[in-house]
């Protein structure tokens, strides 16, 4: 009885592992779906701690339907994320996401990696699109 318990659970591990999303590139396009979110982070000089003089930066997050991971590239700062739920939105020119706020979307774009101080996610997307979904 022990075995068979065993190999089911090594046959739905297989199952599961092979049916898992390929990971996304760094700077390749991509379509994520998720709710925009707005929140506001601790921003120069000390990014929080001196939280009466440090500016408040408030930007769009989306919180993705189903988590994602990006592999490594040759670049130094992107490593490789797996199990990511939160990005960061890079806007085009000067759109504002607030109209976006609460909603569900599905924005194209290309991922980088936290460089500074002002990325609070990992992930960043640089939008291209950006529509509800209806």
């Amino acid at each position: 009885m022990r075995c068979q318990f065993a190999v089911l659970i090594v046959l739905l591990t297989l199952a599961a592992s092979s049916s898992a999303a390929p990971c996304f590139r760094y700077g390749v396009p991509v379509t994520l779906s998720g709710a925009v979110v707005l929140k506001t982070f601790f921003g120069p000089p000390n990014y929080g701690e001196n939280p009466e003089s440090d500016a408040r930066e408030t930007q769009g997050l989306l919180e993705l339907a189903t988590p994602v991971c990006v592999d490594k590239s040759s670049n130094v700062e992107d490593e490789r994320e797996v199990n990511q739920q939160l990005v960061t939105l890079v806007p085009m020119n000067d759109m504002n996401l607030k109209h976006y706020a609460g909603l569900n979307v599905t924005i194209r774009g290309s991922l980088f990696h936290a460089i500074t101080g002002h990325h609070h996610t990992v992930l960043l997307l640089e939008m291209t699109s950006i529509a509800e979904k209806r």
